[in-house]
Formats: C-alpha cells, sequence, structure tokens
C-alpha cells in the first residue's frame, strides 16, 4: 500500500505545473507580441504627427512672410505711382489701413526718402511742416553721401513716433538690408535690430525693406539701380510677437527653435544666430529626433529646428503600450495561479490522505484506543476537504465567467487587426494577430471547458432528456468534423447493429461526449485510415451499487481506431482531470479536460463510458446508455 501511494505522488510532483507554465509562457509571449507592435505603432504615429506639424508651421512662417511681402509690395507700388509722395498722401492711405487687421505679426510701415547730403538742409526745412515738428531733424549725423531718414511711420499709436528723422542708412544691419534690396529690386530681409524708441522693450525686431527709384531711369544693372534709388517703404515686426500668432503647433509637443543665417554674398561668413525660441527651459532627451527646416526668404535663411517630447503622450491620455503590457502580464499571471490551482488540488488531498495514513499506520497498536478521535479527526478533515473542494468549484465556475468576457475581447480584436493587417497588406502583422488569435481560441476553449467541469462538479448542470436517434446525433457530429477528416486523410464507417437506436439523452450534453471521442479517435489515428463507429445493442444494472439486482436495455456506441493506443496501466486514469496518456502526450497537445467532462456528463446519464485497446492495434471507447433513463436531475 505504501509504494502504491508513493508512486503517485512521485510521479505528478512537477506535472501540475506543466499545463500553468506553457499558459503563461503562452499568454506571455502573446502580450509580447502586441505591446512590441503598439509601441511601434504608437512611435510611427508620433513621428508622423510630428513630422506633419512641423512641416504646418514651417508653411505658416512661409506664407505669413509672402502675405507681408505682397503687402510691401503694394506699399512700393503706391509709392511709385504717386512720384510727389507728400506726407498728406501717405496720412491718407495709412487711414485706409487697419494695422491690426493688416498681414498677421505687422507692428509698423514707414517711408523714408534717400537725401544727398548737399540737400539736407533744404529738405529739414521743407519737411518741418509736414511732420508737424518744429524741432525735426535728421539722427544720427552721418558722414555718408546720403542719408535715408524716416519721414513717415504708420503704428497702431495715434501720437506721432519717436523714430521720425532717423537715418536708416546710419545703422549697419538696417543699410545691408537696404543695399541688397536696391541691388536686387527685390524685398530684402534684415537681421535682427532695436526698433528707435520702444519704450515697451518688446524685444528685438526685424525689417522687410523694398527700394524706391528715381521715374524713368535705367535699370539694367546694379550700378543703375543704386544712381537711381530715390527712397525706401519697409514694414516693422517684433521678432516674438510675429512668431508666437502661429495657429499650428503645440508647445508641449514641439519646442522651436528659428536660426538667422545671412546669405548675402558680400557678407562675411557668420554662425546662425538664433532669433526665437518657444520652450527655452526646454530639457531634450537623449533620444529626441530633430525636424529640420529652412525658409530662404529676403536675402536671409531661417533655419527652423523643432524638438519633439517623447513625453508628451503620457500628459495627453491613456499609454496604450503600458496598459497593453501590465494588463496582458496581469491576466497571464491570474489565469496561470488558476490553473495552478485546479491541477494541484488533486495533488494536495493525495498528499494529505497520505499523511493521515501514514499516523494511522504509526497508532495501528493503538487503534482500539484512538479510533474514536481518529474518526473525529478525519470527519473533520473530510468535511474541510468538501468544503475547499466546494470553495473551488464555486471560485472555478465564478473566474470562468468572469475570464470568457475579456476573452471574447482579446478574440474581437485580435480578428479586428486580421482584417486590418489584410487591408493594408502587412504579412508580417496578419501573422501575429493571427498568433495571437489562436492562441485566444485555445484559451478560450479551455475555459469553456473548466466552466464546464465546475458545473458538472457542483452538480449545476441540469439535462432536458429527448428520445434521440443517436445514429443521427453520430452523423451529425460526423458532419462538424469533416474539415479534420479532410485534413488527416481519414474515413468513418458508421455501422448500426441494432435497429432501436432511440435514447433519452440531453442532445446538446451528448453531442459534446460524441465531439470528444471522434476528436481523439481523429488526432490518434494513421493518415489514410478508417474510424468504425458501432451501435449495437446491451443492458446495464439498474442500479449504481454492486449488489443492485435486475438489468435493463441499453444501447452501446463504440469509437474504434488504429492509433498507438493506450498503456494498459492508463485505461482509466485518462479519465480523471488534467490527465494525459503518456503515449500521447508530447504528441497531440490537449488539456486532459475532454474525457473528464465526457465521463461526467456520461455518468449524469447513468451511463458508463470505458477505454480499452483493439487486439490488433489502436483504441476502442465503448459508450452504454440506458434506453429507459430516470435521472434526478431531468
Amino acid at each position: 500500500m505504501t509504494d502504491a501511494l508513493q508512486t503517485p505522488l512521485r510521479r505528478s510532483k512537477f506535472t501540475p505545473w506543466l499545463l500553468p507554465a506553457s499558459v503563461f509562457l503562452l499568454l506571455t509571449i502573446a502580450t509580447l507580441i502586441l505591446w512590441q507592435w503598439q509601441t511601434q505603432v504608437q512611435r510611427e504615429a508620433d513621428e508622423f504627427s510630428d513630422s506633419q506639424e512641423s512641416a504646418a508651421i514651417t508653411t505658416e512662417i512661409r506664407d505669413r512672410l509672402r502675405l507681408n511681402a505682397q503687402f510691401l509690395s503694394s506699399l512700393q507700388a503706391f509709392a511709385t505711382a504717386n512720384p510727389g509722395q507728400t506726407l498728406q498722401s501717405w496720412r491718407r492711405y495709412a487711414e485706409k489701413i487697419d494695422i491690426s487687421a493688416s498681414p498677421s505679426g505687422l507692428f509698423a510701415f514707414a517711408y523714408a526718402p534717400v537725401i544727398q547730403t548737399s540737400q539736407v538742409e533744404n529738405f529739414i526745412f521743407s519737411t518741418r511742416p509736414q511732420v508737424d515738428r518744429s524741432n525735426f531733424q535728421i539722427f544720427p549725423k552721418s558722414s555718408g553721401a546720403s542719408v535715408a531718414p524716416l519721414v513717415f511711420i504708420a503704428t497702431q499709436q495715434a501720437t506721432p513716433h519717436p523714430a521720425i528723422g532717423f537715418d536708416l542708412l546710419s545703422e549697419p544691419t538696417r543699410r545691408q538690408a537696404i543695399q541688397m534690396a536696391t541691388d536686387t529690386r527685390d524685398i530684402a530681409l534684415s537681421g535682427q535690430v532695436e526698433l528707435i524708441g520702444d519704450q515697451a522693450s518688446q524685444g528685438p525686431a526685424f525689417m522687410m525693406v523694398h527700394a524706391l527709384y528715381g521715374p524713368g531711369l535705367p535699370l539694367a544693372n546694379v550700378l543703375q539701380r543704386r544712381q537711381a534709388f530715390s527712397g525706401i517703404v519697409l514694414t516693422a515686426f517684433y521678432t516674438d510677437a510675429f512668431f508666437s500668432l502661429l495657429k499650428h503647433g503645440d508647445k508641449r509637443r514641439l519646442a522651436l527653435q528659428i536660426f538667422d543665417e545671412n546669405l548675402s554674398s558680400d557678407s562675411t561668413p557668420n554662425q546662425p544666430t538664433l532669433i526665437y525660441d518657444s520652450a527655452p527651459n526646454f530639457v531634450a532627451m537623449p533620444d529626441n529626433r530633430l525636424l529640420h527646416h529652412e525658409i530662404d526668404f529676403g536675402g536671409r535663411n531661417w533655419i527652423l529646428k523643432f524638438r519633439p517630447n517623447n513625453h508628451s503622450n503620457q500628459a495627453e491620455g491613456l499609454d496604450l503600450p503600458k496598459v497593453i503590457l501590465f494588463g496582458g502580464m496581469l491576466v497571464s499571471s491570474l489565469v496561470a495561479l488558476l490553473i495552478c490551482y485546479l491541477s494541484t488540488h488533486r495533488q494536495r488531498a493525495e498528499r494529505y490522505a497520505h499523511k493521515v495514513t501514514q499516523e494511522l499506520r504509526q497508532h495501528r497498536d493503538h487503534l482500539h484506543e484512538l479510533v474514536a478521535e481518529r474518526t473525529a479527526r478525519l470527519d473533520a478533515a473530510l468535511k474541510r476537504v468538501l468544503a475547499s473542494n466546494q470553495a473551488k468549484t464555486e471560485f472555478l465556475a465564478n473566474m470562468s465567467h468572469e475570464l470568457r468576457t475579456p476573452m471574447h475581447a482579446v478574440l474581437s480584436f485580435a480578428q479586428l487587426g486580421v482584417e486590418r493587417a489584410d487591408s493594408i497588406e502587412q504579412p508580417k502583422l496578419n501573422q501575429y494577430f493571427r498568433r495571437i488569435e489562436q492562441s485566444a481560441t485555445r484559451l478560450l476553449g479551455l475555459i469553456n471547458e473548466l466552466l464546464d467541469l465546475s458545473k458538472l462538479d457542483s452538480g449545476r448542470m441540469g439535462l432536458l432528456l429527448t428520445q434521440t436517434d443517436m445514429q443521427l446525433l453520430i452523423r451529425q457530429s460526423i458532419e462538424q468534423v469533416e474539415s479534420l477528416l479532410i485534413t488527416h486523410q481519414l474515413q468513418i464507417e458508421l455501422h448500426a447493429l441494432s435497429t432501436d437506436c432511440m435514447v433519452p439523452v440531453d442532445t446538446k450534453r451528448m453531442a459534446q461526449v460524441i465531439f470528444n471521442l471522434l476528436s481523439n479517435a481523429i488526432k490518434f489515428s494513421p493518415r489514410q485510415s478508417i474510424i468504425r463507429i458501432e451501435l449495437d445493442a446491451s443492458e446495464l444494472p439498474f442500479g449504481r451499487r454492486a449488489d443492485d439486482d435486475g438489468r435493463q436495455p441499453a444501447l452501446t456506441i463504440r469509437f474504434i481506431d488504429t492509433g498507438i493506443g493506450i498503456p494498459e496501466e492508463e485505461l482509466e486514469s485518462i479519465f480523471d482531470k488534467f490527465e494525459q496518456s503518456s503515449a500521447t502526450r508530447n504528441g497531440a497537445g490537449g488539456t486532459g479536460l475532454g474525457l473528464a467532462i465526457s465521463r461526467a456528463i456520461v455518468t449524469q446519464h447513468r451511463g458508463t463510458i470505458v477505454a480499452e485497446n483493439n487486439i490488433g492495434g489502436g483504441a476502442c471507447f465503448t459508450l452504454t446508455l440506458p434506453k429507459n433513463n430516470q435521472t434526478e436531475d431531468a
């Protein structure tokens, strides 16, 4: 007896951990594949969004420069069409233009004529009445051959601007832009300047400049243009205000730096100068991508550098890859723990029984004295085992119901992923989703088997008995496995040796038993072989106890295959939960629940199911059902 108890314990020491570990590994692999795919999708989506947004911002800045250039061209056209260019005509023109509604970012526009040094005194005398300033002067004093004083400035303020009279040619940055505009007959963009009379300290600014020429003078080459140069029209912008009005862009997502570079051929080479930074306190991460764009306009090159914030997604909402990773690992652990608990329950009961038996054997000389005490202890132990088994059954039933809902969601998303992958022709991604779908389908089948098993153990699975033609039911089950027969190149021969095949059964549950037995036969039959099914009349005892008298008519169904057979010592244990034959365990797979569920269903029908080996090879499963069944559940 000692050897009989110790042998099963040694054999099943590591077996209960095999199924939980396999399930956990499969679910973990599926989770990691889905997490890696979702992370890649998220990264590509972020890169695409960053690229689109940076291109949109670059386009908006370029369009804003062009819009202001069109406005400056209209000023140049007005000045050219009015050769007299009196300040009164400029004031009337400015009254028709609302600076606040003019091209975005515009702070002011102005006009400055070019005066030879010898004519400065006469110019000041004639200009003072027009500017309404008796103290009008040109500043700062210049030693050059000509000056370009501002005589008209239009801003949003109604008061006269303090920059009236400022010589634009006296400052190198402004003079360089004016010279470029004169030589090219096109709009020139200046570098960073400080606006004269900036009381609000709004920071650096830049200008667009357009040259005016004397009417009727030749302009074929640079020398002629310089000789015909007669005045300037310009527009001024505060740098920060110009860029802060951009409609596109999200400061949380992209940080923008703009560098200014002079493209003039006669200027000395210089390093690009930072003129705008949308996020001065931005700290770049080591893996930050740098998006680079350039805008070539008015003889200058603006270099736009976008620095994406890799952590913007966390601020915006849910991090889906992390949810998939942690959620998948949690579900994998819970399922593995559940299966481990169920698979080790029998082993724990056997160890406890072995311990009790050892104690009884040690005290067998005092059996008569201790029988009462031991009986009480065994009764308490039995109650605990029954309570534990009941708790296990209820826990299994509840958890199986809870697990089916997320598994259906996993299957739905996996099938949706397969369809999407097919639609965008991504074979590798399609393969990943199909693996997830196959694993989820297998796990859902296991959960359904566990749910059926828990219902049978708890006695909550009632039967709805109806007179059923078993021959017809078997043919219907054969149709369900027809695809498997074709795949394995098998044939089924059905022989009805009895004319009366009507038996009172629960059609749905009995179809489940037939399907399990057919599936087993198909799995373990060699290719191009024949599976034989026989229906024959037989008898069963009226009761379940050995001393019950009397017999009752029954129907026997045999499922005969020509496979590898079953070891003799395992012909009964293969009907236990989570048990598989050692001859087939590493071949066809399975969970070890199909035959256990089948026997439970047949027993509830007051029938029997046994396994035996054929003389010529293969296995035979014999199912016997009473024809006059009166079950308690029915």
